[in-house]
Formats: structure tokens, sequence, C-alpha cells
């Protein structure tokens, strides 16, 4: 199940009124690829912590690719 079936993001999608642009999680590392494959980015591309990685989802490319379908 992806990240999409998980989250409604409509409330983001139409007259966004929220003031959110970004989601971020402090993802354990055994999670890193479920986030990956969900178009999380790394935040810190130097993160060195042992247990986890702060990740980030960009709202806007999801809206981008929401309405181009």
């Amino acid at each position: 199940m992806g990240l999409s079936e998980q989250i409604d993001f409509s409330h983001f999608l139409q007259n966004n009124k929220t003031g959110c642009r970004f989601i971020t999680v402090d993802a354990y590392l055994a999670a890193i690829t479920f986030y990956a494959k969900n178009y999380f980015y790394p935040l810190q591309p130097d993160d060195d912590d042992t247990h986890t990685r702060l990740l980030y989802f960009d709202l806007r490319d999801y809206k981008d690719a929401f309405l181009s379908k």
C-alpha cells in the first residue's frame, strides 16, 4: 500500500487553506525504502544519525502530479 492510499491528500489539493507545503518524518533506517518509494527525500544529505533519517515530501509535487492525470 502506497502513501497516497494511507493519507487523504485532498485537503492539500483543493483550495488549500492548511498552510502546509511539506510533510517531514524522522524515519527509522528500516523504513527508508518505504519512504523512498513514496518520494520522500533526505532533508540533510549528510545525516549520520545511527537510528533515523530526516526525510521530507513536497506536497506541491504531489499536487502537480495529481492535476496532470
